[in-house]
């Protein structure tokens, strides 16, 4: 298809959402920006974030079925409605040939949660080990030494929802061609052979389509249920192993160094020594009588 024809034929289709994120705006904005960047945006503005993505896919080429495929834009507002919260909204605006779907506004749905995700990573405040308390940006907890890694399982949901959508419209429009194709084949019969030629002609294209169109979506939802980076993702969602805790003993408090412990032994004896308190020691007492008459005898 080509880019002439995609430019005088375009639709500008938009779909708007807001979402509540932890945090305060400051913080959260340039988490924000990561987050889009890492979903393949470019960044442009940052107050308010706005961001454009180019056409992927078959949309490069102007053949993909998949509104979403083509040029995005993203606008990202921010708004603190109290100390901890704030009210994100996400407004796309999708500039393709067809007008989106229901299925690409769900698939938009889960991109703005992958986002919101991806920004609230690191908010955590104890380790999901131990409970330890977290003050700073370490990666790994200070005491039971468990990642602290959260696993975005937001990350999959939206590739499982893109990929099977795509295979599913794949699908859908592999069904009608063949059945188009199958339609044509019925009034070669009684059409005249010029009719017959341009009727086999139609039916042959319809077929192919519909046999490209219904291969791709086998492949689609192949590698949708079967990724090739099952490695990959696996180590980012990596289970943490909790440490073996006792509830008959309090739990040992957080140590900043090794040496604290050893502190606090030399620091118990010596206050042991300090605090000795004397025992009473009772006389011993000796009959002296049987010696003093072997003296005198």
């Amino acid at each position: 298809m080509s880019t002439e024809f995609l430019q005088s034929n375009t639709v500008e289709s938009d779909h708007s959402l807001t979402l509540t994120i932890t945090g305060e705006v400051e913080s959260l904005r340039p988490r924000l920006i990561e987050a889009v960047q890492e979903l393949g945006y470019t960044v442009l503005g940052e107050q308010p974030i706005y961001a454009k993505r180019g056409a992927q896919c078959g949309a490069r080429w102007g053949c993909s079925f998949e509104a979403i495929d083509y040029p995005t834009k993203l606008t990202l507002t921010l708004k603190q409605i109290n100390a901890i919260a704030v009210v994100a909204g996400f407004h796309y605006e999708v500039k393709s040939y067809m007008r989106m779907t229901k299925g690409d506004r769900q698939t938009l749905a889960r991109e703005a949660e992958a986002i919101a995700a991806l920004a609230s990573e690191r908010f955590i405040s104890a380790c999901p080990s131990c409970g330890t308390q977290i003050t700073d940006d370490s990666h790994f907890c200070r005491r039971c030494g468990a990642p602290l890694v959260v696993d975005v399982a937001e990350l999959e949901v939206l590739r499982l929802t893109k990929k099977s959508r795509a295979g599913y419209h794949n699908l859908v429009f592999a069904v009608v061609s063949l059945l188009l194709a199958v339609a044509l084949v019925v009034p070669m019969f009684l059409a005249e052979p010029k009719l017959f030629k341009v009727l086999v002609m139609l039916s042959s294209l319809a077929g192919a389509f519909g046999l490209f169109a219904l291969l791709r979506s086998v492949r689609q939802l192949h590698y949708t249920l079967n990724p090739k980076n099952t490695k990959e993702t696996t180590a980012r969602s990596q289970p943490t192993l909790a440490a073996a805790r006792t509830t008959a003993l309090p739990p040992a408090t957080a140590r900043a160094s090794v040496t604290e412990g050893t502190t606090e032994l030399l620091t118990a004896n010596l206050n042991r020594e300090i605090h000795r308190v004397a025992e009473p020691v009772e006389p011993k007492v000796f009959d002296t009588g049987e010696i003093d008459d072997d003296r005198l005898m």
